[in-house]
């Protein structure tokens, strides 16, 4: 079976925001390479001395799973972070409370965290690095 992992496109803040969910998920990340840090190839296009700053790959690796992210360059503009959300399922309310909260900081809730049929808690925000989150924790036993 494969393991499926997210790979998020920024802006030029690829950096700051993996540092940031390094913080808050409390994982370790484990490569933060820039497009300058590429070897040389010819395939790989001059770029400016702005994007060859911006990140080329990084991991942020979470127990057995992996986040992934990197920024866009002028030869591939950044799109967006369109149709997608990561999710976040905690086994008590109080650590989806907390992860809520710190990954709001400076962004947007869509939702507030409440009680659904689903989850003891259950909440959607947009954080300041323009990422979809959805956030449960512990099973409702309706």
């Amino acid at each position: 079976m494969p393991q499926l992992s997210a790979y998020l496109s920024f802006d030029g803040n690829c950096a700051d925001a993996m540092r940031f969910y390094e913080r808050v998920l409390g994982g370790q990340l484990e490569a933060m390479i820039r497009y300058a840090d590429a070897p040389p190839d010819a395939a790989m296009p001059t770029l400016s001395a702005e994007d060859a700053e911006r990140i080329m790959y990084a991991r942020l690796g979470l127990d057995e799973q992996t986040l992934m992210g990197s920024d866009a360059t002028v030869g591939h503009p950044y799109p967006g972070k369109q149709g997608v959300a990561l999710s976040l399922v905690f086994p008590t309310v109080s650590d989806a409370h907390r992860v809520f909260e710190q990954l709001g900081e400076g962004g947007s809730v869509t939702m507030p965290l409440q009680k659904t049929f689903w989850a003891e808690a259950y909440g959607a925000l947009i954080d300041r690095f323009g990422t979809r989150w959805m956030i449960s924790g512990g099973r409702s036993t309706h």
